[in-house]
């Protein structure tokens, strides 16, 4: 599978550049990345695999609409996931990994201006690996990526564009608090506060959903 082009289109899928129940034009994107039809086919059976897309044979690609009811049953899933991720993280997590996640602290409480957003999802991908790394568990790791991908675009379908200060501080503070928790290696902390996370989120989704 071409990694670029797949990168290229998932980021664009997520990021809400192409909308839930857009539909991809498979020819129109294997010119845009100058290539055949075969490599944009692969990525988008991965994409697939991984809910971002719906294949309807013979009728044509969908980026996969934002579901409310599917999305319940994501956070739940993460919820039980992160809380472990949050405890492996405790146990393992080394003085380095620690001031790495420091030096993205201090990145976050300096993120201002018209690229907040992106910026923050940045942020939050490196802060994200360190834990990964701290928890040292491949199997966890990758569901967490799959599950986090399935539910990145509730960040951006409702980020807060007049109060930007608020969504800086929201990520600011989960970071610290992971901090604090995990340099006591306080593994009960460590996982609750994984799992107040994914609380928070699944309360956004559903305050975003009910107000139409």
């Amino acid at each position: 599978m071409n990694e670029k082009i797949y990168n290229i289109i998932k980021h664009r899928i997520l990021s809400l550049h192409y909308e839930p129940g857009q539909n991809l034009d498979l020819k129109k994107l294997a010119k845009e990345q100058g290539v055949s039809l075969t490599p944009i086919r692969e990525v988008l059976l991965r994409l697939e695999w991984e809910k971002i897309v719906t294949i309807f044979p013979r009728m044509g690609i969908q980026v996969t609409k934002i579901d409310f009811k599917e999305l319940k049953e994501v956070y739940r899933s993460r919820y039980l996931i992160e809380g472990e991720l949050g405890r492996l993280a405790a146990m393992g997590i080394t003085d380095k990994q620690l001031q790495e996640m420091k030096k993205i602290l201090v990145s976050c409480k300096q993120i201002k201006g018209e690229r907040v957003r992106k910026e923050l999802v940045e942020l939050d991908s490196k802060f994200r690996n360190v834990l990964f790394q701290a928890a040292n568990c491949r199997t966890l790791q990758d569901l967490s990526e799959l599950l986090y991908n399935q539910t990145l675009r509730v960040w951006y379908l409702t980020f807060d564009e007049t109060d930007v200060s608020s969504e800086v501080n929201m990520e600011a503070n989960e970071i610290k608090n992971t901090i604090d928790a995990l340099s006591r290696k306080d593994q009960k902390t460590g996982q609750d506060l994984r799992r107040k996370v994914i609380m928070n989120w699944a309360d956004r989704l559903h305050k975003y959903f009910t107000r139409f």
